[in-house]
């Protein structure tokens, strides 16, 4: 008669590798609810986006402020030109490099006023782009994440309940026998109660001496492999 303590440690080990694989479904899943990788990049490629807009944004106001300020500039000067209130002709010839001076300045500004809008307008459809990736993104990861938290309860629930299991079944060993099962779980890659087929160890795959395995028919005390140590229980 198989001993009674074997089938509960076999009934033990199943549970513990029910747990084991829900645990290990249950650490992925609870991964998957933080904030994808990809969102985290659209979030700061939006960032980047924003600041390099205001930065622009900035730059061209000053640029728009200070070609005001010169054409206001070049108005005075052409007013003193032309306006016959100087006859000198040497300050007449400095007036006149002054304003042309300023003419070539303003040139400049013009088109550092025309490339400034450019990168406006880049920057401005640049932010649309990553705005739009942005909240696509946010939208599929409000998705997934409202799939992966019911998963993620009912694998919880379900831990817990073959926890409970477990706790129920220990009891039922005596504290030696629940302390080999513990040890041989570990060293055994998670198989410390192994099948005995036609007197084979389904273990290590090796064939018992006759007599250690009528033993492990008859006996009401667990029996381990004598070749791996595995605790036998027959079909």
């Amino acid at each position: 008669m198989m001993a009674r303590s074997t089938q509960t440690l076999y009934r033990l080990q199943l549970a513990d590798s029910e747990l084991s694989d829900l645990r290990s479904k249950l650490r992925d899943a609870e991964g998957l609810l933080g904030e994808p990788q990809e969102l985290l990049l659209a979030r700061r490629q939006q960032g980047q986006a924003e600041t390099e807009l205001i930065s622009w944004r900035s730059r061209l106001r000053e640029l728009e402020m200070d070609l005001q300020k010169l054409m206001s500039e070049i108005a005075e000067a052409e007013q003193n030109l032309y306006a016959g209130r100087v006859s000198n002709p040497k300050e007449l010839g400095a007036l006149q490099r002054d304003h042309d001076y300023m003419e070539q300045a303003r040139s400049k500004l013009e088109d550092q006023v025309l490339a400034a809008m450019a990168r406006v307008e880049e920057c401005e459809k640049a932010l649309g782009e990553t705005r739009v990736l942005q909240e696509n993104g946010e939208e599929r990861w409000r998705r997934e994440h409202d799939r992966t938290a019911k998963e993620v309860e009912k694998l919880r629930a379900r831990v817990g309940a073959l926890t409970e299991k477990r706790t129920a079944l220990t009891p039922l060993v005596t504290p030696t026998e629940l302390g080999l099962y513990e040890d041989l779980l570990k060293k055994k890659g998670g198989r410390a109660v192994v099948l005995l087929v036609g007197g084979m160890c389904q273990g290590c795959r090796v064939t018992l001496p006759s007599g250690r395995a009528q033993l492990v028919r008859q006996s009401e005390e667990p029996v381990n492999c004598n070749n791996c140590g595995r605790i036998l229980i027959v079909e």
